[in-house]
This record gives C-alpha cells, sequence and structure tokens, in this order.
C-alpha cells in the first residue's frame, strides 16, 4: 500500500481533514472531495485508491442509498465497491455508518470506527451543528434572536446544547427552560418565533404546521428526512428548512482538524496493540 490515508467524498471537514493529516507528513490521497483548498492528489480511480491506502476516512453521514456521500456526482462511490475491495488489515472510518455496512466490515475483518459512535466527537459535532442552526434561524428571520420565543423539539445531544445556547444570547429575565409535552405541541406551537427541530420522525406534520404562525420559521437540524413535512410547510407558506451537516458548513476547518486528530488516535492505538 502507498499510502497512510485515503480520505473520500463528504463536504469541507474532509478537505481539511486531508491537509491536516498531509501537513503531519503522512502519504494522503483523495478521492470524490471538494477540490477547494485540498493540497493532497487526487485519485483517478475509486477502486485504485482504496486498494493503495492503509486507511480510508469517508464523510460524517458515511452513505445514503447505497452510495458513499461525495462532492462530485460525476465520481461514484458504491458501497458495495468499497467493501469489495478493501481487505482486513484495513481501517474504515466515517460517521452515521449504517449497521448492514458495520457487519459486512466484520464478516471480513476490517476495522470500522463511526464517529458519530465517539462521545467527544459528537459533543463536539452538537456544539458545531447547535452554533450552525443559530446562524441559518438569524438568516431566515428579521428579527433579532433576542427577546424572540424559541422552541426546541427534542432534548437529545443537540438539543441540549442548542438549548443552553440560545438559553445564554438572551439578556431578558429568565427562570431557566421551560419543558413542554409534545401533547401540548398544537395547542402551544403558535407562541413561537424559531422553532428548531432535533428529532429525527416527523413531529411536524400538517395539523401542527396548520398551528403555527406565519411569521414563524422551523430550522430542522434532525438526520435526513428530517422531523418536518416540508411539502406541506411549502404549500401553507411556512419558511421551514432542513439543514444538514451544518459543521461542514459553518465550521468545516475545526471539524476537519478534530476529525483528523481522532483518526491519528485510533490508528496509534492499533498499531500499538492498545486498541479500546
Amino acid at each position: 500500500m502507498i499510502y497512510d490515508f485515503a480520505v473520500i467524498g463528504g463536504d469541507m471537514r474532509q478537505v481539511y481533514l486531508a491537509n491536516y493529516l498531509k501537513n503531519q507528513r503522512y502519504q494522503v490521497i483523495t478521492y470524490a472531495t471538494k477540490k477547494e483548498g485540498s493540497e493532497c492528489k487526487e485519485g483517478k480511480s475509486f477502486e485504485n485508491v482504496i486498494r493503495e491506502a492503509k486507511c480510508i476516512i469517508g464523510p460524517v453521514v458515511f452513505s445514503k442509498n447505497g452510495e458513499i456521500t461525495g462532492s462530485s456526482i460525476n465520481k461514484k462511490m458504491s458501497v458495495e465497491t468499497l467493501l469489495q475491495e478493501m481487505k482486513k488489515e484495513q481501517i474504515l472510518f466515517g460517521g452515521c455508518i449504517n449497521e448492514e455496512i458495520r457487519h459486512e466490515c466484520e464478516q471480513k475483518e476490517i476495522k470500522a470506527f463511526d464517529f458519530m459512535k465517539m462521545d467527544d466527537v459528537a459533543i463536539y459535532n452538537a456544539i458545531a451543528t447547535a452554533e450552525g442552526a443559530i446562524m441559518e434561524a438569524i438568516k431566515m428571520q428579521p428579527i433579532n434572536l433576542h427577546k424572540s420565543r424559541c422552541l426546541v423539539l427534542g432534548y437529545g445531544r443537540c438539543a441540549k446544547v442548542l438549548a443552553a445556547k440560545l438559553k445564554a444570547r438572551s439578556l431578558a429575565k429568565s427562570f431557566g427552560l421551560e419543558v413542554m409535552d409534545f401533547t401540548e405541541l398544537k395547542r402551544r406551537i403558535c407562541q413561537y418565533d424559531h422553532i428548531f427541530n432535533t428529532v429525527p420522525k416527523q413531529i411536524l406534520k400538517e395539523d401542527i404546521l396548520r398551528k403555527i404562525s406565519k411569521e414563524s420559521c422551523i430550522i430542522d437540524i434532525a438526520s435526513y428526512p428530517g422531523g418536518t413535512n416540508h411539502q406541506m410547510a411549502e404549500k401553507l407558506g411556512i419558511c421551514a428548512k432542513l439543514c444538514p451537516s451544518l459543521p461542514g458548513i459553518y465550521s468545516p476547518k475545526s471539524s476537519g482538524i478534530m476529525l483528523a486528530k481522532k483518526v491519528l488516535e485510533i490508528s496509534g492505538e492499533i498499531k500499538h496493540g492498545i486498541e479500546k
């Protein structure tokens, strides 16, 4: 194998990740990453790139409909081809790797690591996602977030960080975070200016959307396809936006370097026989 790392697909996070590894004097090749800002050699074929690297680093949202997510529609990267070409001495990294791919890797004795199952990475990603969601909200509405009524749906990792950041932005008198049960949603959702959804299940259906003020906006940061009936929201004249991969839009350098450091940490542990 010629290269230490092959970085494939993804958004600008992959570019900064690859550049960081190259600047640490590793041999790095890329495929179907964004060309803007890339300092690494681009492979001529997907198959050769996979065969020639010890470690394959895929995007944070690893695949969709059997294809590894990439920046070029002209460069197809099927999961099937990846698994056919990889050998058991290789290592695979990516985010949100589905169970079928993980199972196939186990069968071939390929070590596969999911970024989103690593607590420190997931927390960092939640922070970047929350900051990106706030940026989207500011762009979407002609009002300040300060003193506006914000609703965060869900209370997972991203929701907790987002709620804390929204609260911290407000200088108005506050008695903490108010909690609402989903059964109250239809009755009370008309009160809010900004609605942030983090629940990866469609909860903002037609009956609830009809209760939302036309002056409100929905920022949906749940995993694709989100938790909003976007077609109905458009029909009703409600401003709603699905916002995937916000860290790749608003903080790609910070996120990419953090992922690169995690890759080096884990690959170093494997090399020295101290894998956790």
